[in-house]
């Protein structure tokens, strides 16, 4: 039950295979910004030559570097774009729910804090291009 969502009355409900993969993409964001400045700041990688050794295959490593900064950059966005919408009073109270599976803080209804991550977790799925 830790990964409940509410089904009576919830405009931000998601099918339950995309409510998991939202969790897992916003329990992997100090990953994905920990990669992201790894790829941002290594060198080019060495070439592959002994895996093609006759072949045409041509090494691009700067397009490989862009193009996996963009899939972080995107998936990055799009949670720290959804934290936007959610106060600043209750940001803390979700992310540590989700991440660390830590009760909400007292300062406000537990009911509360759960229609803020839904929502949240909601957006999340919708700057992704899962909705």
């Amino acid at each position: 039950m830790r990964d409940y969502q509410s089904k009576k009355n919830n405009p931000y409900e998601l099918p339950d295979t995309l409510y998991k993969r939202v969790l897992a993409l916003v329990r992997d964001y100090e990953r994905l910004k920990e990669e992201y400045h790894h790829v941002l700041e290594s060198g080019p990688t060495p070439s592959t030559v002994k895996n093609h050794p006759k072949g045409t295959y041509i090494a691009n490593p700067t397009e490989r570097k862009a193009l996996r900064l963009s899939l972080i950059s995107g998936e990055l966005k799009a949670i720290e774009q959804a934290l936007v919408i959610v106060p600043h009073e209750y940001r803390d109270g979700i992310l540590n729910n989700i991440n660390y599976f830590i009760r909400y803080p007292d300062d406000a209804d537990r009911s509360t804090y759960s229609r803020w991550k839904q929502r949240f977790l909601y957006h999340v799925a919708e700057n992704a291009g899962y909705v």
